[in-house]
């Protein structure tokens, strides 16, 4: 936040940062950064040209430039300097406490310099996926992984972070981060608890930062496991689709039985020692009407969570039950956000409440298939995507099977958003990025074309904007 005068500018540059919400997919966990550069009191500066707002109260509204900007919320007199700026100013033209007003107004994206040079694309992440196991102890109805009894072995397990570190030293990236799945990945914890804490030993000699995320479907997880994920470092990523009724019709045991209570429990557990937890929302046609009260639930908690959208898969092709009819799941998706309004966190909601967009920060694709992330199964099979894991492109002993996931131009295609037909001239682009390859291709057969869920984002985007400017408002400080 800052108060400038009777400027009053409300942004959070700490709750964006530490609150980003990680995925159980590749998405961009890139933050939005302020423009930091020093103007002159020649800089000639004009608003964007795209630039929106949503009126929240009479004296506020929400400030943005859609694929470019902060979300900003501010008062009468800062968007009165911002109308007036229409037409280009130079800081000279302004009094003292405009141009201190203009130029936090520049870092944030809502303003231009008529010199400005392009943006620089942010720092990116390596994300490796890392397959520890194929068994399973649910059945859930849009599961893509044909389970079987095999794991990961150790031998197999160093060899992939040694083959991630060393990708991550050959490219430049300064950040690793591991995501450890299946199958239920708490079925071979021992092995995860061994390859973390090598890749935590390994990555701190070589410099690199480390995350770890340990996706798990909450059943069974006891107390001592829970203390060694709690332990190990890592968040733990728990998958809950509803109240008892909706959770358990597509979260179902292996023998039928339901999954709700079970996974309760473990988050009750963690939450219990205090452990960094987020619970990842699968929305399905069916589902979509229980989102209001799984919202309510996990508010009232104070429970990080993300909500992604169903993606078909060939096992789920006849379960027409769980297709994303779009105005079903618009409205659905409005009453978890009327919810939402009623129970606002302190922690930013851009990157989770609306399936893979993030509208924090700009990014030309929509996530980091084919460039900045690597799938492991449990034979040391490398693909590009956990939704293809059965097409390797390589394996964790080819020398360099991060350039043959980047050269690979048979199996998925991340293409940038400005490569998708009608994305480019949408104003949303940079922040939607054109959805998902993987559903575009089963809905279309193309990787070059808008999200099936186009017609759902652009209806939703305004509304989670708005959502974030009220949150922002209510807790953003203005001392």
């Amino acid at each position: 936040m800052n108060n400038v005068s009777d400027f009053e500018i409300l942004f959070d540059h700490q709750t964006m940062a530490s609150g980003t919400i990680p995925t159980d997919c590749a998405c961009p966990a890139t933050q939005p950064v302020p423009q930091s550069r020093d103007l002159t009191p020649a800089t000639r500066l004009q608003h964007q040209p795209a630039l929106r707002s949503i009126k929240l109260t009479p004296t506020h509204r929400v400030a943005f430039v859609p694929s470019l900007s902060w979300i900003t919320v501010v008062n009468q007199a800062t968007w009165a300097l911002l109308e007036r700026l229409q037409t280009p100013y130079t800081l000279a033209d302004l009094n003292e406490d405009e141009q201190v007003a203009a130029q936090q107004l520049y870092a944030l994206g809502l303003l231009h310099a008529s010199d400005d040079a392009p943006h620089s694309p942010p720092a990116h992440e390596l994300v490796a996926w890392l397959h520890v196991t194929n068994a399973c102890n649910l059945r859930c109805t849009y599961c893509y992984i044909d389970k079987t009894a095999e794991a990961m072995t150790t031998t197999t397990g160093i060899t992939a972070i040694d083959t991630i570190l060393r990708s991550a030293q050959q490219y430049g990236y300064r950040s690793v981060q591991l995501k450890y799945a299946g199958g239920e990945a708490s079925l071979n914890l021992p092995l995860v608890v061994e390859m973390h804490r090598y890749a935590q030993a390994q990555a701190h000699a070589a410099g690199i930062a480390l995350r770890g995320v340990l996706l798990s479907n909450g059943v069974g997880l006891s107390h001592a496991q829970l203390q060694t994920v709690r332990d190990l470092g890592v968040l733990l990523m728990i998958s809950l689709d509803g109240p008892p009724q909706f959770h358990d019709a597509q979260r179902p045991r292996n023998g039928g039985q339901g999954s709700f209570h079970a996974v309760v429990a473990s988050i009750e557990g963690a939450q219990a020692l205090d452990m960094p937890l987020t619970v990842s929302v699968t929305v399905t046609g069916a589902s979509v009407a229980g989102l209001p009260t799984l919202v309510a639930w996990l508010l009232e908690r104070d429970i990080h969570f993300a909500l992604n959208f169903y993606r078909p898969t060939p096992a789920s092709a006849d379960r027409s039950e769980l297709q994303l009819d779009e105005q079903r799941l618009i409205a659905g998706m409005r009453a978890a956000y009327a919810v939402i309004e009623g129970h606002l966190p302190r922690y930013s909601l851009l990157g989770c409440l609306l399936d893979r967009a993030h509208l924090g920060a700009p990014h030309h694709h929509v996530c980091g298939v084919g460039e900045h992330y690597m799938v492991i199964d449990h034979h040391g099979h490398v693909a590009k995507c956990q939704m293809e894991i059965g097409h390797a492109v390589g394996t964790i002993w080819d020398a360099d099977p991060l350039h043959l996931i980047r050269s690979d131009r048979i199996g998925i295609q991340n293409v940038p958003v400005e490569a998708k037909a009608d994305c480019h001239t949408c104003v949303w682009q940079h922040w939607c990025a054109g959805g998902c390859p993987v559903a575009t291709w089963r809905a279309t057969g193309h990787f070059d074309l808008k999200s099936p869920n186009c017609a759902i984002y652009q209806a939703l985007y305004p509304e989670v904007i708005r959502l974030e400017g009220l949150r922002l408002l209510q807790w953003a400080d203005r001392s």
